[in-house]
C-alpha cells in the first residue's frame, strides 16, 4: 500500500461507474455519504480507534461481521491486515466488492453468509473480529447464537470490537433518532404491525460472547474510549459527567454511550 490516506486515493473511475449503477439499483444514492462517502467516515472516526487498540493490525486476520457497504473492511484492508468481510446480503456483498475495487482494494474475501449462526469458518480462525453498527439488526432470538459462533471462530488471545451499535439504555435510539423506542416491550411490534428499530443492551454485548472475555475498555483514566475521541479533537470536559458515572460503576465508559464501543479480548488457553 501506498503511503497516502485511503480517503484521497483516486477512484478507479471504471469502478466508479459500476458501484454507482449497482447503488442506484438498489435504491441508493451513490453520492450519499452514508453510500459513497462511507469509507471517508470511516477513515475519520474508525481509524481513531485503530490508532490506540493495542495491537498490530498489519497481516493480522480480520472478521468484518456485518460488512454492509464493505468501508470498515476497507480501511482494516489498507492499513495491511487480512480481511475476510461476510453479511447476509447477497447485494450488499456485491456492492461492498464493488467498493473496495474503485479504492483499489482487491485483496479482501468478501463473502456472503445468508445464516450468521453458521460461519464458514475453521476455529480459531480470526484474530480479531469487527461488529461496526450490526449486532442490534440481528433478530434478538438469533443473537446469543450469532455471538457464540463469533466467539468460535476468534482465537485464544483474540479481540472483539464492537462499535457504532445503538445502546438501548438511551431514551433516543441512535440510528432512527426516535425517542422511547428502546424502551418499549418487543410484543409492542404486533400491534403495530411491523418492527420497531431498537439498540442493543450493554450487558448482551459485554457478556454474551462467553464468560472467558476481559474488557479492555476500563473505567482508568487512560481509558480506550477517552484516548479515540482526544485522537478525534473532542473536548475531554464534555466527557467528564460520563467518565464520572463510569468509574462509579466501575465499567468501561464506552458501555454507557449512545453508541456502544467496547474492546473485549478472549483468554489465552492456559
Amino acid at each position: 500500500m501506498d503511503s497516502a490516506p485511503v480517503k484521497e486515493r483516486t477512484q478507479q473511475h471504471s469502478k466508479q461507474q459500476d458501484f454507482e449503477t449497482l447503488a442506484r439499483q438498489l435504491g441508493l444514492k451513490p453520492r450519499d455519504p452514508w453510500v459513497g462517502g462511507r469509507v471517508d467516515y470511516e477513515w475519520d472516526q474508525l481509524r481513531m480507534v485503530l490508532d490506540v487498540m493495542p495491537v498490530p493490525l498489519p497481516d493480522m486476520r480480520i472478521l468484518e461481521f456485518g460488512c454492509n457497504i464493505g468501508a470498515s473492511a476497507i480501511l482494516f484492508s489498507y492499513l495491511g491486515a487480512k480481511v475476510c468481510a461476510t453479511d447476509d446480503s447477497a447485494d450488499w456483498v456485491a456492492l461492498a466488492r464493488l467498493n473496495a475495487e474503485r479504492y483499489g482494494i482487491d485483496n479482501i474475501d468478501f463473502a456472503h453468509v445468508a445464516d450468521s449462526r453458521r460461519l464458514p469458518f475453521a476455529d480459531g480462525q480470526f484474530s480479531l473480529i469487527a461488529c461496526n453498527s450490526v449486532l442490534e439488526y440481528v433478530a434478538p432470538a438469533e443473537l446469543p447464537a450469532v455471538q457464540r459462533e463469533l466467539d468460535r471462530v476468534l482465537s485464544p488471545g483474540g479481540l472483539i470490537l464492537l462499535t457504532g451499535s445503538s445502546n438501548r439504555l438511551w431514551p433516543r435510539e441512535a440510528h432512527s433518532g426516535r425517542w422511547l423506542v428502546n424502551y418499549l416491550p418487543r410484543w409492542f411490534d404486533r400491534l403495530l404491525g411491523k418492527p420497531l428499530p431498537r439498540g442493543v443492551w450493554p450487558w448482551a454485548m459485554r457478556r454474551g460472547f462467553g464468560p472467558h472475555y476481559d474488557n479492555l475498555d476500563t473505567a482508568q483514566p487512560d481509558n480506550f474510549l477517552l484516548r479515540s475521541r482526544l485522537r478525534g479533537g473532542v473536548d475531554v470536559r464534555s466527557l467528564q459527567p460520563l467518565l464520572w458515572l463510569a468509574r462509579q460503576l466501575g465499567i468501561g465508559p464506552g458501555m454507557l454511550t449512545p453508541n456502544i464501543c467496547c474492546f473485549l479480548q478472549k483468554h489465552a488457553l492456559s
